[in-house]
């Protein structure tokens, strides 16, 4: 095992078997920069972990070789590396925390999110949780991003355009960047946000978590462009865009519901796909939820779990606390997504009758 070469406490601590330098007390200035070009995740930029995970990166792990940067603030003895939904290798990963763990004798685990299967990392570890983003690898036109989406969807896409034309041939699209008018921008997407959410029986996250709504104004102010969909002369539909790195990410959009029969919400996020495509975005990130729209533009699922990697195995074993906050987690999940299911079922059901009652002679 090679030793530092610079004491732990405040130098870079290098590990040239590793391939790897950490810095375990401080960041070097414009390290952070290289982030967006490096990995293309908006949960992997310096405003998502000021602004939402309310916390400043007090330590660097470096690798070469391919290139990676984690970022990473310690709490007592676990390391929580700031990275999220970001590409790496298990052996680039593995070699990460083997670093990070000499560097920093006092820690016995590491909270890091991966995009590979947990069981290639050959380390003691537990899985906390998974979520998945839905990301489109993107062509270079439009023509030829509509050209790969599925028969039936370009011509839903088609005749949803056609008869919005129809009923309000004055609907236009317009692209600005939002700075300091993210209060109110934010404010209108809230709107019909919640009202949907209420209508369709579901607590929106902006409810569960009041901070939300702030955290997402703060974060718009930094960065964000907004696609604006205008019908009568007023704001319709609208989708916030981060462009991060040679990638784009569709953070959120909501529509006025007046136009639900329209499927304005699907037009806005296939239109907001095609501006990614114009900008020159190599993938567009629509992220979590509603996943079977997202399929039908074209996003695939890409997995995220998040890990506790140990020292030891007998640092695993005596992490009983949170053992048991992940078993409690797991049966909560595990009762929602029983609920939904049942939920689905019942209404594929209802439509079923329904449909067959208005069928009418074959």
């Amino acid at each position: 095992m090679s030793e530092p070469s610079a004491p732990a406490e405040r130098g870079a601590a290098s590990f040239a078997d590793l391939g790897a330098v950490v810095y375990p007390a401080n960041v070097p200035a414009g390290l952070a920069d290289e982030l967006p070009g490096l990995y293309g995740s908006l949960f992997c930029t310096e405003p998502w972990f000021r602004i939402f995970d309310d916390v400043e990166a007090t330590g660097a792990c470096i690798l070469e070789q391919p290139r990676h940067l984690l970022l990473f603030w310690r709490a007592g003895d676990t390391i929580e590396v700031l990275n999220k939904a970001f590409p790496m290798a298990a052996a680039d990963a593995a070699r990460a925390c083997r670093a990070l763990f000499r560097a920093l004798p006092g820690a016995r685990r590491i909270h890091l999110e991966v995009m590979f299967p947990p069981a290639d990392l050959p380390l003691p570890k537990r899985v906390l949780y998974s979520a998945e983003d839905m990301v489109i690898d993107l062509p270079a036109t439009v023509d030829e991003y509509y050209a790969s989406l599925g028969k039936r969807t370009r011509k839903n896409v088609r005749n949803f355009e056609n008869r919005l034309r129809r009923e309000h041939p004055d609907t236009t699209t317009s692209v600005s960047v939002v700075g300091e008018r993210a209060r109110e921008v934010v404010d209108q997407f809230l709107d019909w946000h919640l009202m949907r959410a209420e209508q369709r029986g579901i607590v929106s996250g902006y409810v569960s978590k009041p901070r939300q709504a702030a955290q997402t104004t703060a974060l718009v102010r930094e960065g964000a462009e907004a696609l604006i969909t205008t019908i009568d002369g007023r704001p319709a539909a609208l989708e916030f865009l981060f462009y991060v790195g040679p990638d784009a990410n569709l953070y959120a959009g909501s529509f006025d519901d007046r136009y639900s029969d329209l499927n304005l919400g699907f037009l806005s996020t296939y239109w907001a796909v095609g501006e990614t495509i114009r900008r020159g975005a190599r993938r567009c990130h629509l992220l979590w939820g509603t996943d079977y729209y997202k399929t039908l533009l074209g996003a695939r699922p890409q997995k995220a779990t998040r890990l506790s990697v140990f020292r030891s195995h007998p640092a695993r074993l005596h992490s009983f606390t949170e053992a048991r906050e992940v078993a409690w987690r797991n049966l909560r999940w595990r009762r929602q997504r029983d609920y939904w299911r049942a939920r689905h079922a019942a209404g594929r059901v209802v439509r079923s009758f329904t449909a067959r009652d208005g069928a009418g002679p074959e």
